[in-house]
């Protein structure tokens, strides 16, 4: 068997060296997932880490078991591009909404899987020795970040960054859980609920634009400088 390697270490002080290499093992675990898949095998995570060329030991940093794995792969591969359904210059209330019901309607689509995931993410967090905040595939901010950042014009820097937060609530597997175990919705009400809320998000934002802008607009000239 070829001897596998882990991640070259990293230094403390370069944080955002770290996230990035994490990014890339944990992309790299996904991809060798899918092409041991591709050729008909079911393979396990130690033989998913000797294909990504990362040891045993790394792998289950990332996946505590083949099946979290598993499901991940499943959510890469069935995620519609964003420009399938929202194109710059669309309407972004709409066009979030659209992405909100898009991303839970994939995830809900495997309820036990949804919360395998999750159990995923936590188990990572809680074995971690620094209990870091695990570095969480995002892939929601696919579709939130061009929607929010095509209202550069019209929303500050601080607003967009503080409606992309809030739209991470909303969107996902800690959104489904919360809405479907807690306020035991349906999966259509749960669904609904979710882009509502997305929608909602929006609206608020630019509401509060609107209002600033004629605020300032009230303004005698000598005020506004």
């Amino acid at each position: 068997m070829p001897t596998t390697k882990s991640s070259p270490p990293l230094s403390d002080t370069d944080p955002e060296g770290r996230a990035n290499q994490r990014r890339r093992t944990r992309q790299a675990l996904i991809d060798a997932a899918l092409a041991l898949r591709d050729e008909g095998h079911n393979p396990t995570l130690a033989e998913v880490a000797e294909r990504a060329l990362v040891s045993r030991a790394t792998a289950y940093r990332y996946f505590p078991s083949i099946e979290a794995l598993i499901r991940e792969t499943a959510t890469d591969r069935g995620m519609k591009p964003l420009e399938r359904f929202w194109q710059p210059g669309d309407d972004p209330v709409e066009g979030i909404g659209r992405a909100a019901n898009e991303l839970n309607r994939l995830l809900i689509a495997d309820e036990v899987g949804l919360h395998v995931m999750e159990r995923s993410f936590m188990t990572v967090w809680l074995e971690s020795e620094s209990h870091e905040t695990p570095l969480r595939p995002g892939r929601r901010m696919n579709y939130i970040e061009p929607i929010v950042d095509s209202l550069k014009d019209v929303l500050t820097p601080a607003a967009r960054k503080r409606l992309k937060q809030a739209l991470t609530i909303v969107m996902g597997t800690e959104a489904l859980i919360a809405v479907r175990d807690i306020s035991r919705a349906s999966i259509d009400e749960a669904l609904d609920a979710a882009a509502w809320a997305a929608r909602s998000l929006v609206r608020q934002a630019l509401a509060e634009a609107e209002q600033a802008r004629r605020k300032r607009s009230a303004k005698s000239p000598l005020e506004r400088t």
